[in-house]
């Protein structure tokens, strides 16, 4: 409380106004603002790019040597992206996720561009893969290093990355709730209101730049007929249907990258395999190569070619060119193939139904389209909430929410059971890099055991008796000495004082070498760099609660299990107390 008349002090004023004062939330609101202006850009400049290009390939389509381009696409976007910009490859979203829970959420610089332009090389040329992952890894990628050129902390940094995923997301699709919930849903998996707002800014501005720019256009926009109670029925059917289809999507992607890999272990021969192959299914059918959005629209529009067996046909062809193209190292994103198959396998299933409801019954087949999109996306991606907005904004199919949310969430589930890890974490959870928020294994891996390390300790050398040892101890509050050789500086073990209380104590003992009589020589070592969960897990094999670690080949100090444990404690206490902006 800020006291009357003239008593206010120097510090006390500056306390208050620093309270009050908007300046980190001002400039958290301004970053998010910046980045959603700055993806929505990268997602407009990708978007025509791929449409330019795209045009440019199918208008000479009729050259002979047109089969053999998606594998030039791939294989330089692989080079590109292996040796020039020394990336890890994939779809990237994964990669994202990953640094947000491993590394605090730093992400190169040039994960702004190479992102953009590897996708390019793949899609454009005929690969079949979506712009969307390329757009979000390189709006996170502006999040993570805006907030690092303003200094911004590590959670800051966390909300700057789902600002530029929201974004991305949200200028691709015209679906801002789409990218906000995308965000928090896939890529932070947490939902508070410090990340909430300035995501929701970034997002809206994306979209209004992207309107900007492009206008005001829903891709798949049409009139859809409301859903009756018939076809909420036969939605349930639908989400089983689609559940199998994104098992098998999800499962023939990795059968192609294991075989891929069992071939060959060069990346850019993998990609140019994988890109002949989808250009000689390209020869036939055309409409199998590049992001397939024309066969959403045909789907939505009912003009697809007549009979069952042919569309199925073409749902399972995308599926097999989309794993080629991802399952071999092509680079791009799962959004737009999961529309896609989606879409045709819903146009698919209406026309088996209606073989056997009437069709003044049930609802067009382009509402079942639409269903289909929902129900692929979602039990890819096992992120229902997600897939639900994205196929209502992107389809104004707002009169069958019921029935979308219906197939979406039974996909999902479906799909769970088989798949337990959607496509986005199955590599993430086989290599343990799959951490959440407040979770144990993400509290664990924000702790800089560096921090804990203590390193202003008293030493003792082997060849110090015993008694000389006593009399060290009561210059020390240490529980644990580390032994030294003198000469060689080499760390010889350590003494566990209360362990090793009997025999430093024995009268019998007293003019022994330290090193013969209480050395511990078998206490395991800690590495530096070595994280918490790693360190308590060496603890607790070995029985230990302190042990030396090493650094470089030299002692550094010691670690022990109540520090790690202590600022456990802090890292759960700081969650709740900044999880609201203002």
């Amino acid at each position: 409380m800020i006291k009357s008349g003239n008593n206010i002090s120097p510090a006390e004023l500056k306390h208050f106004l620093h309270k009050r004062a908007p300046s980190r939330n001002a400039k958290l609101i301004f970053a998010a603002t910046v980045i959603g202006c700055c993806s929505a850009l990268a997602a407009v400049v990708l978007n025509r790019a791929l449409d330019y290009l795209s045009t440019l390939r199918m208008t000479n389509s009729q050259h002979w040597w047109m089969f053999m381009l998606p594998a030039v696409g791939a294989t330089l976007a692989v080079i590109l992206s292996k040796n020039i910009f020394k990336e890890s490859g994939g779809h990237g979203v994964g990669e994202v996720i990953a640094k947000v829970g491993l590394k605090q959420g730093i992400l190169r610089p040039i994960s702004i561009i190479s992102s953009l332009l590897t996708s390019l090389l793949t899609i454009a040329s005929g690969g079949s893969a979506g712009p969307e992952a390329p757009v979000v890894v390189s709006g996170s990628a502006m999040g993570s290093n805006l907030s690092r050129l303003f200094k911004m902390s590590g959670q800051s940094r966390m909300t700057l990355i789902g600002c530029g995923a929201a974004g991305s997301i949200s200028a691709i699709f015209n679906a801002p709730v789409t990218g906000m919930i995308f965000a928090v849903e896939i890529i932070l998996g947490e939902w508070t209101p410090y990340h909430l707002i300035p995501i929701a800014i970034s997002s809206v501005v994306a979209t209004q730049t992207s309107r900007l720019l492009e206008g005001n256009v829903i891709p798949f926009n049409d009139q859809f007929p409301p859903m009756g109670i018939t076809d909420l029925g036969t939605s349930i059917l639908l989400a089983v249907l689609t559940a199998l289809v994104s098992v098998l999507f999800v499962r023939l992607i990795r059968q192609v990258g294991s075989a891929c890999s069992s071939l060959t272990n060069k990346p850019w021969i993998k990609a140019a395999c994988g890109g002949l192959a989808v250009g000689i299914i390209g020869i036939f059918f055309p409409l199998a190569l590049g992001e397939g959005y024309t066969s959403i629209k045909m789907a939505i529009h009912g003009t697809l070619p007549d009979g069952i067996a042919l569309i199925a046909f073409m749902g399972m062809l995308r599926i097999v060119t989309t794993s080629l193209t991802l399952g071999s190292g092509g680079l791009g994103g799962i959004f737009a193939p999961c529309l896609v198959i989606g879409s045709l396998f819903g146009a698919f299933y209406y026309r088996v139904i209606s073989q056997i409801i009437p069709q003044n019954i049930l609802t067009g087949e382009g509402s079942y389209a639409l269903l289909g999109m929902a129900g692929v996306v979602s039990g890819v991606m096992q992120a229902p909430l997600t897939s639900v907005f994205l196929v209502l904004e992107i389809t104004h199919g707002y009169q069958a929410v019921m029935h979308i949310m219906i197939v979406t969430f039974l996909s999902s589930m479906l799909t769970h059971s088989f798949e337990p890890s959607s496509f986005y974490f199955r590599d993430l959870v086989e290599k343990g890099q799959l951490l959440r928020p407040k979770t144990d294994e993400k509290i664990l891996a924000d702790i800089d055991t560096d921090q804990l390390v203590h390193d202003k300790l008293t030493y003792a050398c082997p060849q110090m008796t015993v008694s000389e040892f006593l009399k060290v101890l009561t210059s020390t509050s240490q529980t644990h000495i580390p032994i030294i050789n003198s000469e060689t500086q080499e760390f010889i073990g350590m003494v566990d004082v209360v362990s090793a209380r009997s025999s430093i104590l024995d009268p019998d003992q007293q003019q022994s070498n330290i090193g013969e009589v209480a050395i511990d020589r078998n206490a395991p070592i800690i590495e530096h760099g070595m994280g918490a969960a790693e360190i308590l897990e060496i603890m607790n094999r070995s029985g230990k609660r302190t042990l030396p670690v090493m650094k470089n080949g030299s002692f550094s100090g010691f670690i022990s299990k109540e520090d790690i444990l202590s600022a456990y404690r802090g890292e759960m206490k700081s969650y709740g107390k900044s999880d609201n902006l203002f």
